[in-house]
Formats: structure tokens, C-alpha cells, sequence
């Protein structure tokens, strides 16, 4: 049976175009420990966990939540019930769930989190350590950065947006990895280490072909899947893409159709790979030339786009595929770049700290 796991993950506060080329050899990084940190927010409603995972169970885990609150728990197939701490309003971390093992003792109630309505994570798993994809045997873990130009880091500083910024904080931890991907760009070196370069961002690119406001100029992601997104077998997928289909289609429940598809095709192809699927970042309120109601639609079928995310991760989830959700939605506007759904370099800071806090514990 395989493992899995659902969490979403709190955003970090953190202080916060492009050249394409063939995937070079990846590098790996030795590197002191800085992460970011999460914090619990105030009194919101309850999420329930769902499912678990084969083992025992045990204690629910600390967590933060779209919908904090009192965290419930449920038992997993043949197994005993972990709770779920609720949390703050950017994301929620799933408590300690157990299935097809010894009883474990239930998990403690939630602490308390902002109002929402529903729960995104409090689902299936034992925390982000319950299922872990990289290796143990000394080697770097292979992270891909799939997406958009928001993945490639177009409108950052140094050109690779939250990659860098996440190297940084895996640097400082001493953790070992690499990234992969079929394009190349961003500095040479990050905190004084040779930075891994590549990734898989293609600047206008919708989640399926056909969808780009440009008609058959930009791809859509899903047409990269198997090959040439998951050609050197990521342990991590990073998955944040839609940004792009918000303007054309103003359609968030035909968005999220396409999506669901897409991490069901990672799934098939890369079974043992955890995939961490974000909710995207905002769209400001001016955008590219587009007027108030075509950016006021983007936001509409953004917000309906993310709302179904949960859905998507939890029936996942339920068929046995490795994947957890981070909630990118939070991010400021003032993290965001003038008139441009693409973020600063502060934003990309913060996404890159929504990220760590996702996939430190399971990075050698």
C-alpha cells in the first residue's frame, strides 16, 4: 500500500526575464540551519481530518490553517484516529492520523486559528514526516520547480524568484539538494554555493494547451508530463501553475478540472515523488493593461480555483498518491510587482518560506 499524506503549510515572515537552456548536471549543496517559522492565528472553525496512513497512530501534529480551529480527527482504514492542530489563516498542517496498524491515542484538540469555512488540510498523514521521498543514503534530493514564469522568477532580482530564496534556507540548514528541469537560468552561485539552476517554469504557460490568452504561443504544462518535467525522477515536485488561465478563461471550477488531471498524470508518472501543490498567489488589482472587471473576474475565478484545491489534494489523497498542499493565497499585494501578478523579490521570499516549511523535515 502506498503512503500518503495532506498538509498545508503556514507562511513564514521572511525578509524578503529569463534565459532558457538545456538542463545542466545538477549540483548538489551542503548547506546551517534558518528556516522560517509559522505562527498560530486567532479563533476560527473547525476542519477535520480525513483519512490516514498505514502505521500506528499517535498525537495529533501542530498545523495552521485557511480554516483553523479545533482540529477533529477520523480513522484511517483500519486503523486508529490522529487529530489535527488547526492554526493561523494561511494554510493548515495535519495532525498525526493513523490506518492498518496498532490503535494510537487520539490526537489533541486544535489550537484555536482565523474564521474560515472549510478545512485545507487537516487530512491523511502523520505531518510532513510520515512519507519521505529523498534519499537516506547521503545522496541531495531532487526538487522540480513546475509552474509558470512565477516558477521561472521572472520580476525577481536575480532572475529565479523563490528558487534562489529557497536555496538560501536549505543552504543554511546544511541539507543536501539539487533541482531539476529541462531550463536553465538564475545566478551561478547563492550563499556562496554553486546554485542548482535548473527548473521547469515556462513563462505563459497555462495548466493544459489551448487556454493562453495568446492563442498557440505559450503551452500549457501538462503537455511536459512525463517528459521533459520528470526526466531526472524528482523526489519533490513544486507545483504552483494557473496564473496564467485566470485572464483568458475567468473560469476557476474549468481550471481546477484541468488541474486535478494534471496531478493525476505526476502521479501516474512519478508514483514515488511527492508532489506539493500550492493554492496560487493573488492577482493585484491592476494588471498588464487588462481593465478593472476583466481583473476583478481574474480574482473571482482565482479565489473559486483555489477554494477547490483542498478537494483536489484530499481525493488524491484518498487513492494513495504522495501529495500535500501549501496555501500561497495569503501572499500581500505589496509583495506583488506594479501592475503584474508576479511577485517581488519580498514576495518571492515569502514564498519561498511557504515552501521550506513544507518540505524541511523531509529534506536529508
Amino acid at each position: 500500500m502506498l503512503r500518503f499524506l495532506l498538509v498545508l503549510v503556514v507562511p513564514a515572515a521572511l525578509a524578503g526575464s529569463a534565459g532558457c537552456g538545456l538542463d545542466s548536471a545538477p549540483s548538489a549543496v551542503d548547506g546551517s540551519k534558518a528556516g522560517s517559522s509559522s505562527s498560530a492565528g486567532s479563533t476560527g472553525s473547525s476542519g477535520a481530518s480525513a483519512g490516514g496512513i498505514p502505521g500506528s497512530g499517535a498525537s495529533g501534529g501542530g498545523g495552521a490553517g485557511v480554516a483553523g480551529g479545533a482540529g477533529q480527527s477520523s480513522a484511517g482504514v483500519g486503523g486508529s484516529a490522529a487529530g489535527s492542530d488547526g492554526g493561523d489563516a494561511n494554510g493548515i498542517q495535519s495532525g498525526n492520523g493513523g490506518a492498518s496498524g496498532s490503535g494510537g491515542s487520539s490526537g489533541s484538540s486544535g489550537s484555536s486559528g482565523s474564521s474560515g469555512s472549510s478545512a485545507i488540510g487537516g487530512a491523511a498523514g502523520a505531518g510532513p514526516t510520515s512519507y519521505k521521498p529523498c534519499p537516506t543514503n547521503g545522496e541531495a534530493c531532487k526538487i522540480l520547480p513546475f509552474g509558470d514564469s512565477i516558477t521561472e522568477g521572472v520580476k525577481s532580482s536575480d532572475g529565479a524568484g523563490y528558487r534562489s530564496q529557497l536555496f538560501k534556507l536549505i543552504v543554511a540548514a546544511k541539507q543536501k539538494v539539487t533541482f531539476t528541469g529541462s531550463l536553465t537560468n538564475g545566478p551561478t552561485q547563492v550563499s556562496d554555493q554553486t546554485f542548482p539552476r535548473a527548473h521547469e517554469g515556462h513563462a505563459g504557460w497555462t495548466i493544459d494547451p489551448g487556454y493562453s490568452e495568446s492563442g498557440n504561443v505559450y503551452g500549457g504544462i501538462s503537455s511536459l508530463v512525463p517528459s521533459p518535467a520528470l526526466d531526472k525522477s524528482p523526489h519533490l515536485v513544486l507545483l504552483h501553475i494557473g496564473a496564467n488561465d485566470l485572464f483568458p478563461t475567468k473560469d476557476g471550477a474549468g481550471m481546477a478540472t484541468r488541474l486535478d488531471a494534471l496531478v493525476e498524470k505526476i502521479a501516474a508518472n512519478a508514483p514515488s515523488a511527492l508532489i506539493v501543490l500550492a493554492q496560487i498567489t493573488p492577482v493585484g488589482s491592476a494588471n498588464n493593461g487588462h481593465t478593472k472587471a476583466e481583473v476583478d473576474a481574474a480574482n473571482a475565478a482565482q479565489m473559486l480555483y483555489n477554494g477547490k484545491i483542498p478537494a483536489i489534494i484530499a481525493s488524491h489523497v484518498a487513492k494513495g498518491h504522495h501529495v500535500i498542499g501549501v496555501n500561497m493565497s495569503g501572499m500581500p499585494l505589496s509583495d506583488l510587482t506594479t501592475a503584474s501578478v508576479h511577485p517581488n523579490d519580498q514576495g518571492y521570499a515569502y514564498m519561498a518560506g511557504i515552501w521550506y516549511a513544507a518540505i524541511k523535515d523531509l529534506l536529508p
